[in-house]
């Protein structure tokens, strides 16, 4: 048998050449860590939610328009005794580098929120209330404690509403 039809035989492939198969391994790895960091963080914010008195109405709402991460709500004295219903965006992030994960809220994303808090405040019709827009950002560095802030009345869906 000769070496050199093994040499170009274009099945194989050098050690050096990562398979196709190997890449896609690669940013699956890449995503599932994205994903984990999401869901840590989404946890963190609950917990803060129902350690501050708020009921979890629904977790990462799903529409055709878009998501919302968290729906809550708590009793507030100070607005005609209605309840106040908060839309929250979770965004995380793994590096305390560069920007914050609240500026990844983009207009497009506001958009989307507020057209999927439109969408669930018509499937609940009977339930009267105060709703806001809130942003929940989260920093989960390595070998840190995890870093939560919280920005009540990030943005205002006034357009789509016309409030």
């Amino acid at each position: 048998m000769n070496t050199d039809s093994l040499k170009r035989c274009p099945s194989r492939q050098s050690p050096a050449q990562p398979h196709a198969k190997s890449a896609w391994i690669l940013n699956k790895r890449k995503f599932d860590r994205h994903e984990q960091t999401g869901k840590c963080a989404e946890n963190l914010v609950i917990w803060h939610l129902r350690a501050t008195g708020w009921t979890i109405l629904a977790r990462n709402f799903q529409t055709h328009k878009g998501e919302i991460d968290v729906i809550a709500s708590r009793h507030s004295e100070d607005l005609r005794g209605y309840p106040t219903v908060a839309f929250i965006e979770v965004k995380s992030r793994a590096s305390a580098i560069g920007l914050g994960p609240e500026d990844n809220v983009t207009p497009a994303k506001r958009a989307k929120i507020t057209a999927t808090m439109k969408q669930w405040i018509g499937a609940h019709p009977r339930l009267q209330a105060v709703y806001r827009c809130d942003i929940a950002s989260v920093l989960l560095v390595p070998h840190r404690a995890p870093r939560l802030r919280y920005f009540k009345n990030a943005f205002y869906p006034r357009e789509q509403f016309g409030w």
